[in-house]
Parts: structure tokens; sequence; C-alpha cells
């Protein structure tokens, strides 16, 4: 409820009690502010708060017609933020069509989220901070969580567009602390500490990112299951990243197995890929492959995150290379490169056609290993591609006895390493 509203509710219960100004004012609430609250020009929680207790009142004794349309308008608001994941675009124009009374931070915060979702980050990052500003003039919007939940929103587009790690895990943090256990909204707790403890894990701070994670009950009616499946599946990397493999393998398999139980069929790839990685790392290549082969086999079941295959296909390749088993390795490398190419995820398709490079210098085709590592020297792809193209090329031309070609890619590796 907004200030005003409240300030006229003070008046209002004064004057029918037969009181002044002054009878109501005291040391800490001297009669100027007193007067400036009850006009709605002084916007202090405390002082608004201590003025209520003072008069024996709660919010809930405004009238019965302003909580009436207050609830209307909520209404509306849920429907419309129901609405706008399917379709953002006509969320927006409706929201922007409501008249004035539906002005305030819920209202901002869903513009926000339909520009966040029509990839329009600015926009969504203006909606957002005048939503956390109308909150701030408001006394009753705590229990409702939105707070917490714009943190959260603000803190993803600095992790995932602004590439502010930092930032975003301020956000978030901040996001925590402001977060109502009793209020509305209860699964987004379960999303901040998940997403405090992927920004920890950015920053190299896998430790502190499974000790939040510890926080969250996994069987809590307030998780959905692709949440729950997630949090397993971040676990299990957490725990890799610490070498802890038996306790990371425990996780991936529980969170595969909710998946299989739930037909959940890219979460099902997504761990089968981890899993693979937690094999790896115990150098278990053939469990590693097993797994990876077990993801490839569900492609007819991937309707949105394609993206998983082709990791599948690149990491089973590297697994062939790592096996010695370079013609498998070779031909999985190919098809991962094609799909890449295809889905123009040139990262991902620099680093196959390294691992190419890598297989035809093992097998001694040195010049057919050079036409590779120029290629993904002359992509517009990472530093670390290019310096590890750079590097190969040097020895490619060393073991061919080619001293001004070795010499050329050595200078340009040393300038590129120096920045």
């Amino acid at each position: 409820m907004d200030f005003v509203k409240v300030g006229q509710l003070i008046r209002k219960t004064r004057k029918e009690r037969g009181m002044t100004l002054d009878d109501l004012a005291d040391d800490y609430i001297p009669r100027a502010t007193l007067s400036s609250i009850e006009r709605g020009l002084t916007q202090n929680h405390v002082k608004v708060r201590y003025l209520l207790r003072k008069l024996d009142l709660s919010l809930s004794e405004l009238s019965k017609k302003d909580q009436e349309e207050a609830e209307e308008r909520r209404l509306d608001l849920l429907i419309l933020e129901n609405k706008l994941y399917a379709d953002p675009k006509k969320t927006l124009a409706e929201l922007s069509n409501l008249p004035p009374s539906y002005d305030g931070p819920l209202l901002h915060f869903l513009k926000g989220r339909c520009h966040f979702k029509l990839k329009q980050n600015n926009k969504a990052v203006e909606y957002f901070h005048k939503a956390l500003q109308e909150i701030e003039k408001t006394v009753d919007y705590q229990p409702h969580n939105l707070k917490p939940c714009i943190l959260n929103n603000l803190s993803v587009i600095e992790f995932k567009h602004t590439k502010n790690k930092e930032k975003a895990l301020r956000y978030v943090e901040e996001g925590i602390k402001s977060f109502d256990p009793g209020g509305e909204r209860k699964y987004y707790y379960t999303i901040l500490l998940t997403n405090k403890a992927i920004y920890l894990r950015a920053l190299g701070r896998a430790e502190e990112a499974l000790k939040t994670l510890e926080q969250i009950t996994v069987d809590s009616l307030d998780i959905n299951i692709e949440t729950a499946i997630g949090i397993y599946d971040l676990q299990a990397k957490l725990k890799m990243e610490i070498k802890l493999y038996d306790e990371a393998a425990a996780c991936a398999q529980r969170g595969l197995e909710i998946a299989r139980i739930n037909d959940n069929f890219e979460r099902q790839l997504e761990l089968y890929i981890t899993l693979a990685d937690i094999y790896r790392g115990r150098r278990e290549l053939d469990r590693a492959e097993k797994c990876l082969k077990a993801a490839i086999d569900l492609k007819s079941k991937i309707s949105r995150r394609h993206w998983l295959l082709l990791e599948a296909y690149q990491k089973l390749g590297i697994v062939y290379f790592e096996k010695k088993e370079f013609q498998l390795s070779h031909d999985i490398l190919q098809k991962a490169s094609k799909i890449a190419n295809r889905e123009n995820d040139m990262l991902k398709y620099s680093k196959t056609l390294l691992y190419i490079a890598k297989i035809l210098l093992a097998e001694q085709k040195t010049s057919d290993a050079i036409k590779y590592l120029l290629k993904v020297y002359e992509l517009d792809t990472d530093t670390s591609s290019k310096l590890e193209a750079l590097f190969g090329l040097a020895q490619a031309y060393l073991a061919l006895n080619d001293e001004p070609n070795y010499a050329k890619y050595s200078k340009q590796y040393f300038q590129l390493a120096k920045g």
C-alpha cells in the first residue's frame, strides 16, 4: 500500500478519535513530521509503522473497497505474469494499456520481465530499477518477495549478458538478504541460492558454492522437478571440480534417476555428459564413453537444447582421442564440427578443429593438421583457441624443418600471449 493512503488512514483515525496533531505528536515524531506523513510526503517506513502501532492500527484497516480493488488489480497482474512466458510481446502491450491505478512495483517488474524475455536487456534493467524505487516508497511489499525477484533478474543480466560475475553475486546476495521466508514466491529462495552457487563456481569458489547448495532442501514442495534435477547436476559438477569424484557421481546418478522417472530427456542428456566428465576425471574412459553414447542416443527426444548434443559428440570424440582410437575420434569430431558450424557455435567449432589437428599430428599427417590449425587461427574466436592454434602451427612447421614458418608463428604466439 502506498504512503498516501496510509497517511490518509492515520489522519482519518486521528480525527475520529478527536485528536489534534499536537495530541498525536511526540518527541520522536514532531508535529511537522506528522503532518507530512498524513499528506504522504514523508516516506519513512519506521516512522509510519511507529504511528500505526501508536494508534493500534494495521494496514488491513484500510477501506474494504480499497482492498477489493487492490485484489482485482493483483489478479489481473497475476494472469498477465503467467501469460508473459508464452507471449511476452503481447503481454507487454497489455501491461502498457492498463489504467494508472495499476501503476506500481509489480507492473514495472512485469514490464521488465517482458523486455528480458524479448532480449531487450537495457529496457529490462530500466524497469527493474523503477520497480525497486517504487518498493522503497511503499510499506507492505516485503511479504510479496518482489524485491528478491527483481534482484535475481538483475543478477542474471549481469552474469549472462554484461559478464560481470562480481556484480551478479552482489545482486543475488542482496536478494537472499531481503527475502521473507514467510512471504509469497517461496520457490524464489531456491532460485536465488542456486544462482549464487553458479556465480561462486564461475568465480572459482567451488567449496563456497557447495555450501550454498547445502542450504536447499531438494525434496521441498516449493521446488519443481526441473529445479531439483538442476541442483543435483550443479552439485555433481562442483564436487567433481574439487575432486570428490565418488560423491559427484552419486549426485549425477540421483539426478539422472529423477530425470528418467519424469521423462525429462534433455536433463538426462545433460547429466550423462556430467557423469562422463566425472569418469574422465577418474580416467575411467570406457565408462565415460558409455555415458556419452547414451546421451547421443537421446537425440531424437531433444527439442530445445540442441547444443547439448553438440557437446556430447565433441566430448565423445575427445574420449576416443584420449583412448588413442584416432579414427573413431576423427569421425565423431568431424560430425561435431559440422553441427557446430551449422549452429554457428564458433567456440565449439574451433575447439573441435583443434582436436582434429591433434589427431592428425599424432598420426604424423602434419600437412593436413596445418590446414585445420590455420582455419582455427583465421576464425574470429577466443584468444585461447588462437594461442593453441599458433602453438600447434609452430610445432608442426618445426616437425617439417620449415624454419621461416616456425619463427613466424612462434613470434605471433608470443606477441599474442603478451597481449
